[in-house]
């Protein structure tokens, strides 16, 4: 797969559908038949951290970090966004390394029933916790430009409370909360991660002790499950919603990994994760402000290790209804 090497591409797009499920007008107001436009930032993620518990040691690997700038919209049943990555500095670059990446995410949210889906591509990564190996004085983290890490994921849930909680309001503001409210959640998910490298998780810097206590070089996880949590959305004198969702769940995995040596081992596990997700919005009488962040975290435990996967993106958005 070809990966842009100067700029990233974010494309966001959701289907909000109607409902013949009434809502209650004192705890919701509908504006998804206005036009919707909105400038945004978002920064977006996909670490991974491996643990020993044997010897009490983690290594902590991250992509360089970029911020994006969007611009979408939402009418009726539809929205659409697209952001493009700024170039990195050539400093940036050299304390952090170079990131190639493919990022999407897709959502559709119906008063009762919603989903959210992504796909992720990245290759190169920088250990950001050197000092817990080495006496790391340089000021550049050491990377692994050959890592990849592909993520793929969805998760479809049911709101038990929808004539009075809006998802939409926290989340995509074509709708407004006007008395705070929550709903209990119930869904599936499923996700696909797969990590790869030519000569293991470890930097070329640090002592062969240190690969000796990681020898891996790749694995992928396949999980299916359900998932159970709650929602809600706090109003504060008409004007703020604080919005939070937790959703753990729980279910199958099957891992494979290839030790340095490359042989294979195969394992089947109980699976988990929990997706947080967070939203601050404010209501003007001529524009809106939200700032969400999301967090995917899942866990695989493959003895001695621990491999912990997170996916997130934290999204500034200033934006504008029309009639």
């Amino acid at each position: 797969m070809h990966l842009t090497k100067n700029f990233v591409v974010f494309l966001f797009v959701s289907f909000f559908c109607n409902s013949t499920h009434a809502q209650d007008s004192t705890y919701i107001k509908d504006y998804s038949n206005k036009l919707l436009l909105r400038v945004y930032t978002i920064t977006k993620f996909n670490s991974l951290s491996i643990e020993n518990k044997a010897q009490d040691l983690e290594l902590i690997l991250l992509p360089n970090g970029n911020t994006n700038l969007g611009l979408g919209f939402n009418y009726k049943k539809i929205g659409l966004g697209i952001a493009f990555g700024l170039p990195p500095s050539d400093e940036n670059q050299r304390k952090y390394g170079k990131t190639q990446r493919l990022d999407l995410q897709g959502s559709m949210y119906n008063r009762k029933i919603g989903a959210d889906g992504f796909f992720q591509a990245y290759k190169g990564y920088y250990n950001s916790n050197p000092e817990d190996f080495v006496d790391w004085t340089s000021d550049f983290f050491p990377q692994i430009g050959n890592m990849k890490i592909l993520s793929a994921g969805v998760i479809g849930f049911y709101l038990f409370n929808a004539h009075k909680y809006s998802y939409r309001a926290a989340f995509v503001r074509d709708e407004i909360q006007t008395k705070s409210a929550g709903s209990f959640l119930l869904g599936v998910f499923g996700n696909y991660d797969e990590a790869t490298t030519d000569n293991g998780f470890v930097p070329s810097e640090f002592p062969d002790e240190v690969s000796k206590g990681f020898n891996i070089k790749a694995f992928s996880n396949v999980a299916l499950g359900v998932s159970v949590g709650y929602a809600y959305n706090l109003v504060v004198k008409d004007k703020f919603v604080l919005g939070a969702a937790v959703i753990p769940g729980f279910g199958y995995q099957h891992v494979s990994t290839r030790n340095l040596e490359n042989k294979v081992e195969s394992n089947d596990q109980p699976a988990a994760q929990i997706l947080n997700r967070l939203a601050l919005g404010y209501e003007h009488r001529l524009f809106f402000i939200n700032l969400t962040g999301s967090l995917n975290y899942r866990t695989i435990d493959l003895k001695p290790y621990d491999f912990n996967l997170s996916t997130g993106q934290l999204r500034f958005i200033i934006g504008k209804r029309f009639n």
